[in-house]
């Protein structure tokens, strides 16, 4: 594959995943996340960023920070052409206190010690700097290198170390559970052209419904929310 067309395919991941579609089984978290982002992200009140981006060999959610980023820094074990340098979320190479803000999304699932990743993290933020991240709570294996699903009380053990954590549901159980037939219903569906009927017909009645669900707010209950946004401050 050229770097040009790998580059185009990198890029279109990443909008899918900022803007996904109602096809899409993810729909409902991947839209209340970056909900969720973009709120916390207007609240930094700081220009001139320095953003680390931990696992960014896609980096979604890199244009939610707009003009205000000076350098954006993406780090992960796999070269793309999206990736500055190759390394380890738990031996971070970077310099203590060199960035303002580090993203990392969906990644923490992956470190066999997560409490040292965070230790990581913490150590190259500024005092005051902030960690966006986004973890798997009650969710399906998508691949055999995962380790790790969280729980609130498991999300503030492993960033102790930060001075304030807010977590997030990404949706209540209602629209967990909506979004875990919709996933389930794309997974069983094995042939391909069986699966891309799935996606243009149930997927976008099941995201729909989700929607409404989580419009209407019927409850406040995260037990079975597949994912948990976080903003933590060093």
């Amino acid at each position: 594959m050229g770097t040009s067309v790998q580059r185009d395919v990198l890029l279109k991941i990443a909008r899918d995943r900022l803007y996904p579609s109602l096809t899409n089984p993810n729909f409902l978290v991947l839209r209340s996340r970056r909900r969720i982002f973009q709120r916390w992200i207007n609240l930094l009140g700081k220009e001139n960023l320095r953003v680390l981006d931990v696992g960014g060999r896609y980096q979604p959610y890199r244009q939610l920070f707009g003009p205000r980023v000076r350098q954006y820094v993406s780090c992960d074990i796999l070269r793309t052409d999206l990736v500055d340098v190759v390394g380890d979320g738990e031996a971070l190479p970077f310099a203590d206190r060199a960035f303002d803000t580090v993203v990392a999304t969906q990644v923490f699932e992956y470190f066999q010690r997560p409490h040292k990743a965070a230790e990581q993290i913490r150590a190259v933020l500024k005092p005051g700097g902030v960690l966006l991240m986004s973890v798997a709570s009650v969710a399906p294996r998508f691949v055999d290198e995962e380790c790790w699903r969280f729980t609130p009380r498991g999300i503030s053990s492993a960033l102790a170390g930060f001075s304030k954590v807010e977590i997030v549901a990404e949706t209540s159980s209602l629209g967990g559970l909506v979004r875990t037939i919709t996933f389930a219903v794309c997974t069983f569906a094995h042939f391909p052209f069986l699966r891309k009927l799935v996606e243009l017909t149930i997927c976008p009645f099941l995201n729909l419904f989700g929607l409404v669900v989580e419009g209407l707010r019927l409850t406040e209950n995260d037990q079975l929310t597949p994912n948990y946004s976080v903003l933590a401050i060093k």
